[in-house]
Order: C-alpha cells, then sequence, then structure tokens
C-alpha cells in the first residue's frame, strides 16, 4: 500500500502512460486540459468511481458519457492488477485509488487504506457512492486478508456495530480463515482456484480467541 513503491513499478509508470494517451491523445477527450483526476473505490466486488478534469483554475467535473472516460481495459482492468500487486500478506491492499495524468509530464497513481468518497451538493450521498457497511469489508478483507492486528480500529468498530466476524488471515497456515472454512492465500490475496477446507474451532482456539477479543472484549 505504499504509493511510493508503487508509482516506479514499470507496469504502474506504463499504465499510467496508457492513460494519459487516452485523455490528451489526438482523439482524447481531454484535449486542451492540464489534468485529469480520476478516484476509484473498491466496494468487494464492484467499485465506485468519480473524477474531473483541470483547466487552469477551472474543474471541470466528471460526465456520465462513455466519451467522458477511460477505457475499462487501460483503467479498471489495470486497477485490479496494481491492487493484486499492491498486497502484503497478512496486511492487507489499498481500497482507493486516486490518479493523475497529465499531457507533458508523468503521471501518478496515490492509494488510500480507506474510502475517498464525496457528496452531492445536496448533502447526500452518490448513488452507490455511500460508505461500506460490515459486509462489504467483509468481502474485501476475504479478497485481501489481514491479521486481527492489521485490521484497524475503526473497521473494527463497523464490524462490532453489526455484529459481523471478518475474515482473517492466518500466518500459520498461510490461509483466510472465515466461517470456519479456510483457503490459501499468495502474494496476490486469497486463491478463489482452491476449494475451501472445514475448521474444527475446538482444535485450534488460538485464532478465534483473538477474534473474539477484538468484537467482545472478552
Amino acid at each position: 500500500m505504499d504509493s511510493l513503491r508503487l508509482n516506479s513499478d514499470p507496469f504502474v509508470v506504463t499504465g499510467l502512460q496508457r492513460l494519459s494517451s487516452e485523455a490528451f491523445g489526438p482523439a482524447g477527450f481531454a484535449l486542451g486540459m492540464d489534468e485529469v483526476v480520476h478516484v476509484l473505490v473498491h466496494y468487494g466486488t464492484r467499485t465506485f468511481g468519480y473524477g474531473h478534469k483541470v483547466s487552469g483554475n477551472q474543474i471541470i467535473y466528471k460526465g456520465q458519457s462513455f466519451e467522458d472516460d477511460f477505457s475499462a481495459q487501460a483503467l479498471d482492468h489495470w486497477l485490479d492488477e496494481c491492487r493484486d500487486r499492491s498486497y502484503t500478506r497478512g496486511v492487507g491492499s489499498w481500497t482507493t485509488a486516486e490518479i493523475h495524468v497529465f499531457p507533458n509530464k508523468a503521471g501518478r497513481l496515490d492509494v488510500f487504506d480507506e474510502e475517498h468518497l464525496e457528496r452531492m451538493s445536496n448533502g447526500r450521498w452518490h448513488p452507490g457512492g455511500k460508505p461500506a457497511g460490515a459486509q462489504i469489508w467483509a468481502q474485501q478483507l476475504l479478497r485481501y486478508p489481514r491479521t486481527v492486528e492489521k485490521i484497524p480500529a475503526w473497521m473494527w468498530d463497523i464490524f462490532r456495530a453489526e455484529d459481523v466476524t471478518p475474515p482473517i488471515y492466518n500466518p500459520e497456515f498461510k490461509s483466510v480463515d472465515w466461517k470456519n472454512r479456510r483457503r490459501p492465500v499468495t502474494d496476490r490475496g486469497t486463491d478463489f482456484t482452491v476449494e475451501p477446507t472445514v475448521i474444527n474451532p475446538s482444535l485450534e482456539p488460538g485464532v478465534f480467541t483473538k477474534i473474539s477479543k477484538k468484537l467482545f472484549g472478552t
């Protein structure tokens, strides 16, 4: 989840160059602009995005037209791969990506371990862009699992409020454990090609005791 390390990765550099070409190339949607900013927030099995173009001191917010945006291959698929590459076993991966691309200089990918959301002018959340609940965070942890200690306090508060037990990374087995099930975890996240095995909690009380203490203080 280190933006500095990500921006030195050739895969990221090439992806930013591709985005710049789509925005500022001969048929680009941002010709004459100084910068394009796009924010993408991951919600487990879906994403929420918004952005704007910059021209001098003027900000032009992203429209709904597909002609005013990057292609799915250049942006969404590329970011999915970036997120896999960012994963560290037991530590997790990022939730929000903020992309900055320019016509005449290198772009930048900034990543954050929380949601970056904007409200509408009436104070409401954009459709599909309200803060995530416990089930969505659980989906994210199932994909990019963390140890008990690496799940931040604010996320534990959400799980506790909704009485949801999250998936947990188990360093002993290099696995993600949830609902008495276990799947192996690689350097890119959970391996969903492997069928889960059943856990007998009475034989492995350690990790479940840690979860109980975080959720219930006991």
